[in-house]
């Protein structure tokens, strides 16, 4: 009686291989990214945010929202301002021998994870300017992801009525990207009161994924149509954006402080020196002050130890924002001097 001897077809073998071939591709990216650093997401919530009827800012703070627990909004807890911005309240008449400083930005500026404002830069930065004598008032106009275009037309529309002196614009690397359209989606939605589908459990499994980030928000990201979309790519006004600001500048006048925030983690890594470059060339060209915040954060990280700096790659930590905001006093300090002569 003879034996019948099964062997694997050579189609299943190599179909094995290759299989075999791509899981190891994948981990292998999947390892990389993890190291070489992939977009940070996070989910998105409402509460504090609203559809805005100017196209250019798309969505703006709610007056006077209140977090009072993290399933609110999981940036930051308590009240804004009656305007909706993370600050006290200011009346637009500038009292008599104060100066002002308007900062415009993002998360960070906003104080993503940070408990109290007083630990954000912008209210590091106004204590820090009371402690050296100076009569200023710092009045903080950050929004959660908010770029470079959404930031100067806030200038525009809102801050100018403060009649800043100083316009401190706090630059993130991201700020290249046009708003998140998971965001403005989830804001229509809320406006037009049909019920968003929540992330289910292998969404969030994903998103623990910096293959899966890279890939959705990086390599291919999702599109807004709308004004913003110019020349230097999708959703990149940078330039065109500072340029109009230089533009505000001159009609007001104020002067510009332009401070970089470092990809935290990576201090000293060449793949951002030509963003900086470019950055610090265009700012003198506008005539702005610029201030490189690597500087600030090599010499914290010298004097801190172990002390986290950061929560990511892109938002400080209470320290972070301490040294930011002790940096930003000394320019802004400089500034203020220098045009008094």
């Amino acid at each position: 009686m003879s034996e019948i001897v099964r062997t694997s077809s050579p189609w299943f073998a190599r179909a094995t291989a290759a299989a075999l071939g791509v899981l190891a591709a994948l981990a292998a990216g999947e390892l990389s990214l993890r190291v070489l650093g992939a977009p940070e997401v996070g989910p998105v919530r409402r509460g504090r945010l609203q559809v805005s009827k100017n196209p250019r800012l798309r969505f703006e703070p709610v007056p006077g929202f209140k977090a009072s627990t993290t399933s609110d909004f999981e940036e930051y807890l308590g009240s804004g301002n009656r305007l909706g911005y993370r600050d006290q309240d200011h009346e637009e008449a500038k009292p008599a021998g104060v100066l002002r400083v308007v900062v415009l930005g993002d998360s960070i500026a906003a104080g993503y994870r940070i408990e109290r404002f007083e630990d954000t830069f912008p209210g590091i930065l106004g204590r820090s300017l009371s402690g050296l004598g100076l009569p200023v008032e710092v009045l903080n106009f950050g929004v959660t992801g908010y770029n470079t275009e959404q930031q100067v037309e806030t200038l525009r529309a809102r801050a100018l009525a403060f009649e800043p002196d100083i316009v401190l614009v706090a630059y993130c690397h991201n700020d290249r990207e046009p708003p998140d359209p998971r965001l403005v989606a989830a804001l229509r939605e809320a406006q037009e009161k049909r019920p968003v589908v929540p992330e289910n459990h292998g969404r969030r499994l994903l998103i623990r994924s910096a293959l899966y980030r890279f890939l959705r928000y990086s390599a291919f990201p999702p599109r807004e149509a709308g004004p913003g979309n110019g020349a230097a790519g999708p959703g990149d006004t940078v330039e065109a954006s500072l340029r109009e600001l230089a533009g505000l500048a001159r009609e007001r006048p104020f002067d510009v402080l332009f401070a970089v925030f470092p990809v935290l983690p990576h201090l000293n890594d060449p793949r951002y020196a030509k963003d900086h470059a470019e950055l610090e060339r265009l700012s003198a060209e506008l005539g702005f002050t610029h201030l490189d915040l690597r500087s600030a954060f090599r010499a914290c990280r010298a004097q801190g130890g172990k002390e986290r700096l950061g929560l990511d790659l892109f938002h400080p930590s209470a320290s972070g924002h301490r040294c930011a905001g002790e940096a930003m006093a000394l320019a802004v300090e400089a500034m203020i001097r220098a045009a008094a002569g």
